[in-house]
C-alpha cells in the first residue's frame, strides 16, 4: 500500500512541475495519468529486480443481501477464486485485464498507457479470458465458452 501511495504522490508531483508533459491534443489527464503511474511503478520494479505482483483487487463491500449463509460462503469463495485467477494469469494480460475489466478503461487508453498497439490489447485481453475461462469454469454453473467477470 506504501508503494502505491508514493506512486500516486510522484506521479502527480511530476504533472506538476512539468505540466507541459500533459499534451491533452495526444490523451486524456486519465490516460496520461495511468500511464505515468505505471511507468514509476514498473521503474520500482524494475529497481526492486522483481516483478509486478497483484495483491489484492480493489474490493467493494457487497451490497447488502438478505441471503441464507451458504450463499454468502460460496459467494466469498468465487471472489477468492477470481482474485486468484486474475493473480495467476501472466503480468501483461493481468495488466491489460485489469485495466479494461476493473478500471473501465477503452482499448486504446489501454494501449497508450502500456505503449503499444490496440491489436496487442486485444489480444492479451482475449488471452487473458480464455485463461479465466478455463480456470474458473468449475466454479460457474454456465457454459465455459460464455463466462465472463460481471457473473463473477
Amino acid at each position: 500500500m506504501e508503494l502505491a501511495e508514493d506512486v500516486t504522490h510522484d506521479c502527480f508531483l511530476s504533472l506538476i512541475r512539468r505540466p507541459e508533459n500533459f499534451d491533452p491534443q495526444r490523451s486524456g489527464l486519465r490516460t496520461y495519468l495511468y500511464a505515468a503511474a505505471r511507468n514509476l511503478a514498473m521503474k520500482h520494479f524494475r529497481s526492486q529486480g522483481r516483478e509486478t505482483a497483484l495483491d489484492d483487487l480493489e474490493e467493494h463491500p457487497p451490497a447488502p443481501r438478505r441471503e441464507e449463509p451458504l450463499r454468502r460462503l460460496l459467494d466469498s469463495e468465487l471472489v477468492a477464486k477470481v482474485k486468484e485467477a486474475v493473480a495467476d494469469l501472466p503480468p501483461l494480460q493481468r495488466e491489460a485485464l485489469v485495466l479494461f475489466e476493473y478500471e473501465g478503461l477503452a482499448l486504446n487508453e489501454i494501449a497508450e498507457v502500456v505503449g503499444t498497439d490496440v491489436g496487442a490489447v486485444k489480444s492479451r485481453l482475449h488471452r487473458a479470458r480464455g485463461r479465466l475461462r478455463n480456470s474458473l469454469a468449475p466454479y460457474l454453473n454456465t457454459n465455459p465458452e460464455i463466462v465472463t467477470l460481471e457473473q463473477a
